[in-house]
């Protein structure tokens, strides 16, 4: 019995065991599973650079590990010429990891204590044309409920530049139209919950798609059903789900290169260039500070940028654009 207990431990405190576990936290916590396999392979090739300096026949403990294991992995992963923005993902991929560990007291906490990252190097977001977006996915057929339940899903992406754990969350209860029906919100769930205008077509594609699910009149019933080969689970679409969708679409609206990300930074140019303050578009992102926002200003300044050089080309030219011209007094 001591020696089954004893194996039991240790196998409790192997670094595949804490890996499992983190892993499904992860899952637990919705992140999607193009993150989730991030993390996995960041936390496997820190595995196998420990194990490296481990001999053969000891198995790793992540008791074991220290700040100067993650130290002499910064170097490693430097000596590589990998690029800085790798460098740091990795290095703070770790860092959570040994922060969970030391939450859950499987370490000590001075072990999580977070190790020097580089820089982050923000580059402009891959963004489409929002206005050619939505015409194209009010486009897209709606024969099936399957269909039409895509179709939705796509338009809510675009217009409300929610994240995936986001949008598989909604609910037909979350959607408000005001009393005079000009103006319809949604109430985004989960951490950073928050209420974002929409289009009043969308909403009305959302009706048509509750009035053709079974059960629908359930104010609990979630918006984006999840399916299998049987018909509609119960339960909502999976993060996965959402991204095979767009995956599948992309190339069909013409953008094979659409992920879910880009119907956000899409959205957000389109904001900006309707004069959105840029506190108002982080209202709506669900983001708290102007540093959670620092990923969209290399795409802002590019944008004015671009408008400035369109302007002064068009100053030297001697054209004047529809825009700027100003209709004669009556």
């Amino acid at each position: 019995m001591a020696t089954k207990t004893a194996k039991k431990e240790a196998a409790q405190s192997g670094f595949s065991y804490a890996l499992k576990s983190f892993i499904g936290y992860l899952e637990g916590t919705h992140k999607s599973i193009h993150t989730i396999k991030n993390y996995r392979l960041d936390l496997l090739a820190f595995e196998t650079f420990l194990k490296q300096s481990q001999p053969a026949n000891i198995g790793l403990c992540f008791e074991q590990v220290s700040q100067a294991d993650v130290e002499r992995y910064r170097n490693h992963l430097k000596g590589k010429g990998l690029k800085t923005n790798t460098r740091r993902r990795k290095l703070l991929t770790v860092t959570q990891f040994l922060s969970y560990l030391a939450k859950r007291k499987k370490i000590s906490p001075e072990m999580a204590r977070k190790a020097p990252a580089p820089h982050k190097i923000e580059r402009i977001p891959y963004t489409v044309s929002y206005h050619s977006l939505i015409e194209l996915i009010q486009q897209l057929p709606s024969e099936t409920v399957l269909d039409a339940r895509n179709r939705v899903l796509l338009w809510t992406l675009a217009e409300t530049g929610c994240l995936v754990s986001e949008v598989t969350q909604l609910r037909f209860e979350d959607w408000i139209q005001a009393e005079d029906l000009t103006k319809v919100s949604v109430r985004i769930p989960g951490k950073f919950a928050r209420t974002v205008p929409v289009s009043v077509p969308l909403y009305e594609a959302i009706e048509v798609l509750k009035a053709r699910l079974e059960n629908s009149r359930n104010s609990g019933t979630y918006l984006f059903l999840g399916y299998n080969k049987f018909g509609a689970l119960g339960g909502p679409l999976s993060p996965r789900g959402v991204e095979m969708v767009v995956k599948f679409y992309g190339p069909k609206l013409g953008f094979p290169q659409l992920t879910p990300r880009t119907f956000r930074h899409s959205v957000i140019l389109s904001w900006f260039e309707q004069g959105l303050p840029q506190n108002h578009i982080q209202d709506r992102l669900g983001l708290k500070t102007t540093y959670a926002f620092r990923s969209y200003m290399p795409l802002l300044n590019a944008r004015n940028s671009a408008e400035g050089a369109e302007a002064h080309s068009r100053s030297n030219s001697g054209t004047t654009s529809i825009a700027e011209m100003t209709p004669p007094e009556s």
